[in-house]
């Protein structure tokens, strides 16, 4: 068992220094002219929110002062049960709505907020977000130079305690895992936090139906069938003016729930890399423990799986340092060690919690599905 679980960690670790390549590769887009960018194409940010009332007025102060001309802010009150929704100030970029009874989510607010706009294309972001003066014209810019159907940002956390920088050194791993695929043309994760598309391909996706049951899993189920249809039609921004600065979970619970909900889609899964993809990582974090109880009960192979997990810890900590450094946040670096050896248990929890259990969201029991 020992042995196998070399192999695993091995093959992880190919796998990771070619995202590392891909990484590397990823293009820097031009900027554009000013004066081409106020013929620019038209943008629509859709903010699904619900109980919102300690960052609404963050949110709305970031996303006015935006340095692009051609767009407009669409705000959609999911149910909020706080006063959200009366401190969103009169402003002429934004419009306001609130889903009506009976449709409910944020899933669903998203939708809403895109067919009331007519906008070429269309933003998403989260209501605890900050963003750069140019993150509109970043987006922009690339779209004017490559013209994709979707545009995947780069999103961070925000950190001024230990358990927040645990939170921004680990959610990293996936920003730099999702563009590194983005980068090989196997795109398996984007983030709804940071996400541009032209809003007809949303409107008109072919597999919007199949998962419109499912409470979550917008952003990387259209994600998955761009890539499905030419995966060419996806980049990532690799700009630091794009990047997107969200809010951690506050606690352990608000984690665990967090991460309950984001991996409860992957059983939904059409396309076959993402779909293998989350099941390797299942079955390697689950090689651990059956390897530790092997070396446990048997008395035998400390010696090898020792060697082993040194191996996974130093590859990944290597792997997460370009992210980190990416976004400035490399002080934080010293905590990857210590977050690749809990990884293991958290890994193999949630995956069984996203299978067969419920999670909680804004108040919101959410039934596993």
């Amino acid at each position: 068992m020992e042995f196998l679980y070399f192999i695993l960690v091995s093959i992880y670790s190919i796998l990771l220094i070619l995202l590392i390549f891909s990484w590397k590769k990823l293009p820097l887009f031009p900027q554009t002219e000013e004066a081409v960018l106020k013929q620019g194409p038209s943008i629509s940010i859709i903010v699904a929110f619900r109980n919102e009332e300690m960052n609404i007025k963050q949110l709305v102060k970031s996303l006015t002062k935006q340095s692009y001309t051609n767009y407009n802010i669409i705000l959609v009150n999911d149910h909020s049960e706080d006063q959200s929704l009366t401190l969103i100030p009169h402003h002429p970029l934004i419009k306001t709505f609130s889903l009506p009874n009976g449709i409910t989510g944020k899933k669903q607010a998203i939708r809403y907020g895109i067919e009331q706009s007519d906008s070429q294309l269309i933003l998403t972001t989260d209501a605890d977000c900050v963003h750069h003066k140019d993150w509109v014209t970043s987006f922009a810019n690339t779209y004017l130079s490559k013209s994709p159907k979707m545009i995947s940002g780069p999103v961070r956390f925000s950190y001024q305690n230990f358990w927040e920088r645990c939170m921004n050194a680990e959610f990293g791993s996936l920003i730099l895992t999702g563009a590194a695929s983005i980068g090989i043309k196997k795109p398996n994760m984007c983030n709804a936090a940071n996400l541009c598309f032209e809003r007809d391909a949303f409107i008109h996706q072919n597999d919007y139906e199949q998962h419109a049951h499912i409470p979550t899993g917008d952003d990387e189920f259209f994600l998955h069938q761009i890539a499905k249809e030419n995966a060419s039609d996806i980049l990532f921004l690799k700009d630091k003016k794009a990047i997107v600065t969200s809010t951690p979970p506050k606690n352990f619970n608000e984690f665990v729930q967090q991460r309950i909900r984001w991996a409860s889609k992957w059983k939904h899964y059409k396309n076959k890399a993402p779909l293998f993809g989350s099941l390797f990582v299942f079955f390697f974090h689950l090689s651990f423990f059956l390897t530790l109880i092997d070396v446990v009960t048997t008395n035998e192979g400390y010696l090898l799986f020792s060697l082993t997990l040194f191996l996974k810890t130093i590859v990944e900590t290597w792997y997460n340092r370009y992210i980190l450094k990416w976004f400035d946040d490399y002080k934080n670096i010293v905590l990857l060690p210590i977050i690749s050896l809990f990884y293991p248990f958290y890994a193999v929890s949630i995956g069984f919690l996203s299978t067969f259990g419920n999670y909680e969201w804004k108040n919101r029991k959410i039934i596993g599905k």
